[in-house]
């Protein structure tokens, strides 16, 4: 074939090639959820709304782990954004709320034997609760029934979850917890012939729960969350999903993502 007649069909060639690689490249750049749901997710002080894929019936507020007016990393955020969307593709029904940090004292790394905590920031987790009342009263007013909310948290986030779900005065669908605690369990009380938590309700413990921690949890030890689970039991909860994973340190994987999963398609179904 002459010379003119190929170079039209390599240029051709090029072009396409190039735009093949800058979409790739596109696609590798672009954060999870895309640029608008990012750089919502890196303002300070931002409640972040992800909406589900199909009709919005049931809501997952899920809370980070740090306290205080600390805020996550970029990085912290990307795989919190990434978690999302691949639980969005199972949960097509489902919206997450994503709060920004929460004005509590912050953890420092802890032995294996740490003991629980016997004195807290009990007035820092009451205004932090309330916020997350708050949260789900708005779910509540875009049309969601409670019992398709679930309160989760991840370390402190997990100490939010259950103080919410503790306090709450809705039936609520369930209360994940993540690699954290029981909060206040020092002020556990018997009365009436049956043992409390001081801010529980009377109905608090019909949700069921999700309990996941690694047992190599270097800032919250595993032991914290067996003992959680004693407790819990013993004020009455009776619906409790528990699993640990071997080798895991302060932080979520795979395994325990598909165990989330699970127990919220379970409790979530679609309607």
């Amino acid at each position: 074939m002459p010379k003119a007649q190929q170079s039209p069909l390599r240029w051709v060639l090029y072009g396409f090639a190039a735009l093949c690689t800058l979409y790739a490249y596109v696609l590798w750049t672009t954060p999870p959820l895309g640029w608008e749901v990012n750089n919502q997710a890196m303002e300070a002080g931002t409640d972040l709304t992800v909406l589900g894929i199909g009709r919005h019936s049931a809501s997952v507020i899920f809370m980070h782990g740090l306290g205080g007016t600390a805020q996550l990393g970029a990085d912290e955020i990307a795989d919190r954004l990434e978690m999302v969307e691949r639980l969005r593709q199972e949960l097509w029904q489902v919206s997450f709320v994503l709060p920004s940090a929460f004005d509590i004292d912050e953890l420092t790394e802890l032995g294996p034997d740490t003991p629980m905590p016997t004195r807290e920031d009990e007035t820092g987790m009451m205004k932090s609760v309330a916020r997350i009342h708050a949260l789900v009263q708005a779910e509540i007013d875009k049309g969601i029934e409670p019992d398709r909310i679930v309160v989760a948290g991840f370390s402190q986030g997990c100490v939010m979850s259950l103080l919410t779900g503790l306090t709450t005065k809705h039936h609520l669908g369930g209360i994940m917890c993540l690699s954290g605690w029981l909060p206040m369990a020092y002020k556990l009380d018997k009365s009436g012939g049956k043992w409390r938590h001081p801010w529980q309700t009377a109905h608090a413990h019909e949700a069921p729960v999700f309990y996941g921690h690694g047992e190599a949890d270097n800032v919250v030890p595993v032991t914290w969350g067996e003992e959680s689970i004693g407790l819990l039991h013993k004020i009455g909860f009776k619906d409790i999903e528990h699993h640990t994973y071997p080798a895991l340190e302060h932080y979520m994987v795979k395994d325990e993502e598909k165990d989330i999963a699970r127990w919220l398609r379970k409790i979530l179904p679609p309607t």
